[in-house]
């Protein structure tokens, strides 16, 4: 997505921003997990509201993204936060300085803005063909090799920057529920510019239907995108956490979602009970014997 700091008035107006950014949190004691924090802004914390002041770069990391959260563990002690909305797999690159030998635990979320998906959800405001044709395009055969080459060639560098770490890498979440039969609207955008479609008073025209069956198609889409960050994880030797069970039944569309509106400015991303309950919830799990 450049992953999705999408403002209410229109879908593409966020996320787009690239580069890193560090903010240094407080130095542990010996003998605590010393921990940093890579990725998007589903890493940030967009959606969770609770931005950190001064907020590095426009950053958007929130004080209730899992980062933080996970930084409230007593032996955990988060030295950097790198994350950044917008970041694609390139800007994590560049945020590698952050790692040394004395490293213990990394985390990392990345990969949806590398494959446009912020495009494919407005495209799937055009009907189903146009919906089927946009995923396929953004997580097709074609588009999952280069991703894949590409987290390769990070994973390879994050292990070679942080050689004694546990790297745990997450996945994203479905933002949709379809079983609900809830049909959302997706604000209407000129897929070429990204920018709002306009009546002729300048006003936005109205919102585009996205049915089940396309909010369908888009969750298949999440998980070809999921896929990929799997594969090419374990084949380094990561953790790799699921999301998507955590979320199942939460998302749009659903009575409870876990999942900010398309009328929020942190939209499509984890509401705070996401982060602390899905999110925070498996990564928890996975890095339990540093506890």
């Amino acid at each position: 997505m450049k992953l999705l700091r999408i403002a209410a008035s229109t879908l593409l107006a966020s996320g787009l921003l690239a580069g890193s950014a560090v903010l240094p949190a407080s130095a542990g004691d010996r003998g605590t997990t010393q921990y940093v924090a890579l990725g998007d802004s589903y890493a940030s914390g967009v959606g969770a509201n609770y931005y950190m002041d001064p907020d590095p770069a426009d950053c958007l990391q929130s004080a209730l993204g899992y980062p933080e959260l996970l930084d409230e563990r007593k032996r955990i002690d988060l030295v950097t936060n790198a994350t950044c909305s917008g970041d694609t797999i390139s800007d994590v690159f560049s945020a590698l300085g952050n790692l040394n030998a004395t490293t213990d635990l990394v985390t990392l979320t990345v990969g949806g803005n590398d494959v446009g998906y912020q495009f494919v959800i407005a495209a799937c405001g055009y009907g189903t063909l146009t919906c089927t044709a946009a995923v396929n395009q953004a997580v097709g055969t074609e588009a999952q090799n280069q991703l894949s080459a590409g987290l390769s060639a990070l994973y390879d560098g994050v292990r070679g920057s942080a050689l004694y770490a546990d790297v745990v890498v997450t996945g994203y979440p479905h933002l949709f529920s379809p079983e609900f039969g809830t049909t959302l609207f997706v604000p209407a955008i000129n897929l070429e510019t990204g920018l709002p479609i306009l009546d002729p008073t300048g006003a936005p025209v109205p919102p585009l239907p996205l049915t089940p069956a396309e909010q369908q198609i888009l969750n298949d889409g999440a998980d070809a995108l999921n896929a990929a960050i799997r594969t090419q994880a374990e084949l380094a030797g990561f953790t790799y956490v699921d999301v998507v069970k955590r979320f199942d039944r939460h998302g749009l569309g659903s009575p409870q979602p876990w999942i900010q509106p398309f009328t929020d400015p942190g939209a499509l991303h984890p509401t705070a009970k996401g982060y602390k309950n899905g999110y925070l919830h498996e990564i928890r799990q996975a890095v339990k014997h540093l506890d």
